[in-house]
Formats: C-alpha cells, sequence, structure tokens
C-alpha cells in the first residue's frame, strides 16, 4: 500500500509540478552546494577546510592545490544493488562528479593535510611564515 502511495509518478498532476517547478530547478544554483556542504575556517597559522561528503568513497575523492586555489572533485557511485528502480520507492541520492573550489592564499602547499573520516573531509592548509609573504617594495 504505502508503496503504491510513494510510487504516484506518471500521473498528469505529477507531470505539471515538474513541468512549472523547471524554471526553479534550472535557476536555482544551490542544489550543487548542497551535495557538498563546506565550512571554511582561518587562525593564525592555518586554513581549515571541513567538507561534507556523506557516502562517498577516500578512493574516489581528488585533492588539488595550485595557484592559491584548493579544489575538491569527488565522484560518487552506486552499485547495481542500490539502484535497482524495481523496489526504489523515493530516491533523493546522486551519482555523478562533483567539485567546489576555494580561494586561500599564500599556503606552504607541501604542507597540507587532508583527513577524510565518517563522511567529512579536513583538510589543513598551514601559511607560509609572515617573511615569505611579505611582497613589499622599497622605492629608491
Amino acid at each position: 500500500m504505502s508503496n503504491d502511495m510513494m510510487n504516484h509518478r506518471g500521473d498528469i498532476f505529477d507531470a505539471m509540478n515538474d513541468w512549472f517547478d523547471l524554471p526553479r530547478k534550472f535557476w536555482d544554483n544551490n542544489n550543487g552546494r548542497n551535495l557538498m556542504q563546506a565550512d571554511v575556517a582561518e587562525t593564525k597559522d592555518n586554513y581549515v577546510v571541513k567538507v561534507d561528503l556523506p557516502g562517498m568513497d577516500k578512493s574516489e575523492l581528488k585533492l588539488n592545490y595550485q595557484n592559491d586555489t584548493l579544489s575538491i572533485a569527488g565522484t560518487r557511485t552506486f552499485n547495481q544493488e542500490t539502484t535497482n528502480q524495481k523496489n526504489l520507492i523515493h530516491r533523493e541520492r546522486s551519482m555523478g562528479h562533483i567539485s567546489r573550489s576555494f580561494r586561500l592564499p599564500n599556503v606552504e602547499a607541501s604542507q597540507i593535510h587532508a583527513k577524510y573520516q565518517d563522511g567529512v573531509l579536513t583538510v589543513t592548509l598551514p601559511k607560509r611564515a609572515a617573511s615569505e609573504q611579505d611582497s613589499s617594495i622599497n622605492i629608491d
């Protein structure tokens, strides 16, 4: 009974709801962010980026720091058992590729540390020493 009630796709009203909701879905830029929510904190010595990546395997994540930008990318896949449409009542989890970038200047790239635990990626980016950051130029 609940399966019949939940699996009601295909009637005229659902088709109309999908059609009229399409512009909001098309222009709503928050859909991708909801899949990869992040907090970025700054201390005197480093930046700390925490990103929620539930259900992703560590091997599916790629990190890169280049040109003062931290890039995080991941790919989520499901095995055939979890994508069986016959028994699926409701789906909100998605498959595919997602990425985010954060501009974080003056980082000692060789000292970046990342840890992935319980669906949360934590990246610590140590700042360069003050003497290395100073780019002032004396005028003669």
